[in-house]
């Protein structure tokens, strides 16, 4: 069968999918009525794909996978929402296998909203692999992946996944902005196809995001999120029930002012969803991807007619739509009129980062633990090698997994440690990403924070751990600590065992790590940067310059 999503997007057809939320169960009635319309709406011919979410929201819905296989019998292209929080790395690997050969193609690979409910209680986050691991293993996939086999390893016969990720580029606060666009570049160079953003209703926002990735040098084709926003729905994002969206108190007053109409502000709706894909268009945007409650086919028909009548005025669009935070950061500067007077449209200019961290709780332990960091676990210096020495000595003497009561003990107490055996507090700046993210992010954030606090522990009660470590570098000027290199995954046959052996033995995830470039202001594209020692050149950016206490 003919991937008609993939064809259009290489070759610079203006590509359009409509979601789909399956929904809990397996035959209920409105299950039925919501997939018959998802084959009416196909049936238009005006859809390149039917993009299928993965348990959003954190609750258990039918398989993306089953209704990507039923549609694709049905002639149907699905696009397969993917996500990382229910599955571990074997699981991952297993349905991958059942979507290739099933046919399946086209994935759309996210972090996952954090698990709300399950069965008799709240299920247990997975998280074992990151976006970006996973598309950096369907790359390898495709490519025929080398797994052990008795004789030694075997290659595999390549897999055909067009795969692609997520991007939220609605955030308001440099400490959440950058490390955003920094994880998207470790997306698109672990081998994602296209990116679709999170959804949001700010054209500054949507025209920084594309020339974000215009000066960075990338072609990956960026699809727009196109939501068609009820006043329900912008309640429950402020609310936080939909973690990630941002809706200004401006777009909140004019929809309650839309639902006071005698349609409830369904034409309002449709009115501003052809809006944005104007502006989608007018932007460079390679496609739209249309959501919402309720779309049928006729409103669908209805939504593209309107939005080919309002390309030749996107721009005025354009200032319709941008309900962007008052005095939120940008990372290009506002264009300004002839009275000086800011137009809502982006400069090629770079932005003031003139931002200060929230709290100085953002930095607790930090110095400290740069300073022990930099003179007892950096390669090289004497007090690493008398760490290394030391820990020579107890494996032979008591094995690999021999009791560390005392390192733990006191990981524990400085940062919360699990004892997970592959340490990952460098990777965050000394926040452990396994007890303190929820999520256990340790390439980028995921895109549910807000005012740099989590989306699991809003409202002050937990800072988001990529906002606190862009803060940390930042403030000491090493903003190469999280601009030069991917982490790798836990490696969890060392879990119970000392953290410090596996360092200095470089059994860990630092002697794994792979070295890129990243952001602005390295001044050049991104990529994987060939080093024969990664872990020497990665040492070498993060400790040029020594730290204080």
């Amino acid at each position: 069968m003919e991937n008609r999503f993939k064809n259009a997007l290489e070759s610079g057809e203006f590509v359009v999918t409509c979601e789909i939320i399956p929904g809990r169960g397996a035959h209920e009635d409105g299950q039925e009525k919501e997939f018959a319309e998802a084959r009416r709406i196909y049936e238009t011919g005006r859809v390149h794909a039917m993009s299928i979410t993965d348990n959003p929201g954190g609750n258990p819905a039918l398989l993306a996978d089953t209704l990507g296989k039923e549609f694709l019998d049905e002639g149907i292209v699905p696009l397969v929402h993917f996500t990382c929080k229910d599955r571990s790395r074997n699981q991952i690997i297993a349905q991958l296998y059942g979507l290739e050969r099933q046919g399946v193609e086209n994935l759309l690979v996210m972090t996952g909203d954090y698990q709300v409910s399950g069965w008799d209680g709240r299920a247990r986050p997975v998280y074992d692999l990151d976006p970006v691991h996973v598309s950096m293993l369907c790359t390898e996939m495709n490519q025929g992946l080398m797994v052990p086999g008795r004789k030694g390893y075997v290659q595999e016969k390549p897999t055909h996944f067009f795969n692609g990720a997520v991007v939220n580029p609605f955030k308001y606060l440099e400490g959440e902005t950058i490390p955003q666009y920094l994880k998207m570049e470790k997306k698109i160079i672990g081998g994602a196809k296209f990116l679709i953003n999170q959804l949001g209703y700010d054209s500054r926002k949507m025209d920084e995001l594309i020339r974000y990735r215009n000066e960075r040098g990338y072609d990956t084709p960026i699809i727009a999120n196109i939501f068609l926003l009820t006043r329900g729905a912008a309640r429950l994002m402020r609310s936080g029930g939909i973690a990630g969206a941002y809706i200004s108190d401006e777009l909140m007053a004019q929809l309650d002012e839309e639902f006071k109409a005698e349609d409830k502000g369904k034409a309002a709706r449709i009115e501003r969803a052809a809006q944005m894909i104007a502006i989608s268009k007018g932007l460079g945007y390679a496609g739209v991807h249309i959501g919402g409650f309720g779309i049928t086919a006729e409103m669908f028909c209805g939504i593209l007619d309107r939005a080919a009548e309002l390309e030749p005025q996107w721009k005025e669009c354009y200032k319709q739509v941008n309900f962007g935070k008052p005095g939120g950061y940008y990372i290009y500067e506002e264009e300004k009129d002839a009275d000086g007077n800011g137009t809502g449209f982006n400069t090629d200019k770079h932005a003031p980062k003139p931002e200060q961290a929230r709290s100085k709780k953002v930095f607790s332990k930090w110095g400290i633990s740069r300073f022990a960091h930099y003179w007892v676990l950096t390669l090289g210096k004497r007090g690493n090698k008398v760490l290394t020495s030391r820990m020579d000595s107890l494996d032979n003497k008591k094995g690999v997994y021999r009791h560390h009561g005392l390192e733990h003990t006191g990981k524990s107490m400085m940062y919360g440690c699990m004892d997970c055996g592959d340490c990952g507090l460098e990777a965050t700046l000394y926040t452990c990403p396994m007890t303190q993210c929820p999520k256990c992010q340790r390439n980028g954030p995921c895109g549910g924070s807000y005012d740099g606090y989590c989306e699991v522990f809003p409202g002050g009660e937990r800072y988001c751990i990529w906002y606190k470590a862009y803060h940390k570098a930042k403030k000491s000027n090493e903003m190469e600590r999280i601009t030069t290199y991917i982490t790798p995954p836990n490696k969890w046959e060392y879990y119970g065992s000392s953290p410090w052996s596996a360092y200095t033995h470089r059994r860990d995830n630092c002697a794994g790590r792979i070295p890129v470039s990243l952001g602005l202001e390295t001044g050049v594209p991104g990529g994987i940067i060939p080093e024969t020692d990664m872990l020497m050149k990665v040492e070498a950016d993060v400790h040029a310059k020594p730290a204080q206490p």
